[in-house]
């Protein structure tokens, strides 16, 4: 993904009150420990920011995307070296079961660790197809990533997840990206501003995955791309573009979130 520096208004990207710059910290749209590479210069304040750090957006980093942080050595600030042994990953089992509860659990080094990890996927958002989901997962799915290369295979991981704190980190990112592309001229962004601020809570009535296959391209790392959906203004977020499926293909089904109404 490129580099970018984006400059608002002097006022916080979430509770849209005015600061000094002293006062505002850097937003990253997708998070630095995921190599985001897109920032927000002076983008929130200091109570926003702990807000989505704390309620949502770390325990997506060290629960769900843990392992893709792991297997790609994605540190974030940190300079320190990748996990030395397979302590620090999820357990593996020899079996069937995706969710690792069949077989016997094996212990190997890290270099074996399988190369391949999985994320959550959702319905599609509930404002799109007029259903309110809610903060209720429904009919959950995996997506499946490969790194290629040597590996156990045969075996299952389990699938760490938490309901809620990933699809807040990607309603974020979703909103962060059109604040920062368009500013709030554009659409009307005063229910998912809601959402990230703790004011409502049906954060899969926002996010979702898109409904048909889209064609988005694997040179990065990650993709962020707009779309229009009647009347409303979306943003598709293709983490982890770069880790092909077994397949190799570029079709995928991403994440879609919807910012809001387009003015």
């Amino acid at each position: 993904m490129r580099k970018q520096n984006y400059y608002l208004d002097g006022r916080c990207v979430f509770c849209r009150k005015a600061f000094t710059q002293a006062e505002l910290t850097d937003e990253h749209i997708i998070p630095e420990a995921i190599n985001g590479s897109l920032v927000i210069r002076y983008g929130s304040c200091k109570e926003c920011a702990t807000r989505s750090n704390q309620e949502y957006e770390n325990q997506a980093l060290n629960v769900d995307l843990k392992v893709p942080r792991l297997l790609l050595g994605l540190r974030g600030k940190s300079k320190g070296s990748g996990p030395r042994d397979a302590r620090h990953m999820p357990e593996v089992f020899a079996g069937d079961s995706v969710m690792g509860e069949e077989g016997k659990r094996l212990d190997f080094p890290i270099e074996d660790y399988p190369k391949h990890f999985s994320l959550v996927q959702f319905s599609r958002a509930g404002l799109l197809v007029g259903i309110d989901r809610g903060a209720t997962l429904v009919d959950p799915r995996l997506a499946f990533f490969s790194l290629g290369g040597n590996g156990l295979e045969n075996v299952r991981t389990r699938v760490p997840f938490i309901n809620g704190p990933f699809a807040m980190m990607i309603a974020k990112i979703g909103y962060c990206y059109a604040m920062a592309e368009y500013g709030d001229d554009y659409f009307d962004a005063t229910d998912i501003r809601a959402l990230l601020m703790g004011t409502r809570d049906d954060v899969y009535n926002f996010v979702g995955n898109a409904e048909n296959p889209e064609r988005l391209s694997t040179r990065h790392l990650h993709g962020l791309y707009f779309r229009r959906r009647a009347e409303w203004l979306t943003v598709l977020v293709h983490l982890f573009a770069s880790c092909h499926s077994q397949q190799g293909t570029n079709i995928c089904n991403p994440y879609e979130v919807v910012v809001g109404r387009a003015l």
